[in-house]
């Protein structure tokens, strides 16, 4: 139970972060925003921050939102 907890904490925090990044158009707009939240958040949810930021970054690259981004899309993003 509290494992199920953690994985749906992590989620809704992911999709929180995620919501903010979609806000970026641009790759330096979304770069921007990630370094300050880093900095802000300083390693407290560094985990769901990089795991959104990759997201939209994969969602910027393809020109298209996806709820979960498939696999075949991550050849294509850019470090």
């Amino acid at each position: 139970m509290i494992l199920i907890k953690i994985i749906r904490g992590f989620i809704s925090t992911k999709q929180s972060y995620l919501m903010k990044f979609r806000k970026c158009s641009s790759f330096e707009t979304l770069e921007k925003v990630f370094e300050r939240l880093c900095e802000k958040n300083s390693g407290v949810a560094s985990l769901e921050i990089s795991g959104a930021y990759d997201h939209r970054k994969a969602e910027l690259t393809m020109k298209k939102l996806y709820d979960k981004v498939p696999a075949s899309v991550w050849t294509f993003v850019r470090e």
